[in-house]
């Protein structure tokens, strides 16, 4: 009977050892905002967002302004010069509105474009150090995705993450 307990105890303790996993754990925003490439990238970006806002401010200036022109001459103006005020204004309201939504989507697509090599080189060093690590498994820290971590028992590999992204 001893024997068997102690056999049972021994393979529980072998059993325990080999699936003891490694974890390791980052911050996605510390790596993002530690390259280059992606600060440069953001700051262009952040440069477009400003410069698209300015002219779409310009724009809806003008329209602010023709259309309260337009507002004031409207009863002094001939019937097909109204007309032709009115369509000029809707083709500027409908021109600031696609302007609007186009940068917005130009904008998205201009950051989409800078972060799909990034996540990529991201995804990369992480396998690498993952394997090189023997990690089990790497979570990122960010955004709520893991409330809790450990670090007595986990490995933060933010560092040499950036090490091999540099």
């Amino acid at each position: 009977m001893k024997k068997v307990l102690l056999s049972i105890i021994i393979i529980c303790s072998v059993f325990c050892t080999a699936n003891a996993q490694k974890i390791g754990h980052f911050s996605y925003n510390a790596i993002l905002n530690g390259l280059p490439a992606y600060v440069s990238g953001m700051q262009d970006i952040e440069r477009m967002r400003k410069q698209y806002a300015d002219e779409l401010q310009a724009s809806e200036k003008e329209f602010s302004e023709k259309y309260e022109l337009f507002i004031e001459q409207q009863s002094e103006l001939a019937p097909s010069i109204s007309e032709k005020r009115r369509t000029e204004l809707q083709d500027l309201y409908d021109s600031n509105i696609k302007f609007r939504d186009d940068s917005q989507r130009l904008l998205k697509q201009s950051e989409q474009d800078l972060l799909t090599p990034i996540k990529e080189k991201i995804r990369q060093a992480l396998i690498t150090i993952g394997k090189q690590g023997g990690y089990t498994i790497i979570v990122n820290t960010d955004s709520d995705a893991c409330p809790y971590i450990d670090d007595a028992l986990t490995v933060d590999v933010t560092e040499s993450l950036l090490q091999l992204l540099r």
